[in-house]
């Protein structure tokens, strides 16, 4: 990367972690709200400073939505329908997926690839991803699905309480 490519990514990744600081420490929720929206601004940053336009669009389209959604007063919290020996194994699950995922990071080998797509060639990125990345690309896409179905479920049980 050159200097100025050098310089947005630092600068980005600043503004990202201030924004994950202010959700994780501010106590109201409309600040809470703002402060998701810079750290996706900052995400975004970070992602055009690596020429990954497109994925910088879909972080800040997802980001404001969340940040909208989390901000607004007609927001209510998913309460835990699961116990806490539950929520524990879960934890210590994700713990030993990030130490297989860490292990399996430091131990492989950087992908060559050449990518001639330009700052949206989302084509190209997706031959990457799918190339090289298969295996963590398909183990994000379950993650993602377990979560909102499980998100679903949660929201469902709720329902029916009332």
């Amino acid at each position: 990367m050159d200097s100025l490519q050098t310089i947005g990514f630092y600068v980005s990744s600043g503004v990202s972690l201030a924004g994950g600081l202010g959700v994780a420490l501010l106590t109201r929720r409309d600040q809470r709200g703002a402060a998701l929206g810079v750290a996706g601004l900052g995400l975004a940053g970070i992602y055009l400073s690596l020429s990954a336009g497109y994925v910088a669009v879909v972080v800040l389209i997802c980001y404001a939505g969340c940040a909208l959604m989390f901000a607004s007063p007609q927001y209510r919290r998913v309460d835990a329908v699961v116990g806490p020996l539950w929520r524990q194994l879960g934890a210590i699950g994700a713990a030993l997926l990030l130490a297989v995922l860490a292990y399996s990071g430091f131990r492989g080998d950087f992908a060559y690839a050449s990518y001639f797509g330009g700052t949206f060639g989302a084509a190209n990125l997706g031959r990457l991803l799918f190339a090289h990345d298969l295996l963590a690309t398909e183990a994000v896409a379950v993650l993602v699905m377990v979560a909102l179905a499980g998100a679903a479920a949660a929201w469902r049980v709720r329902d029916r309480a009332r």
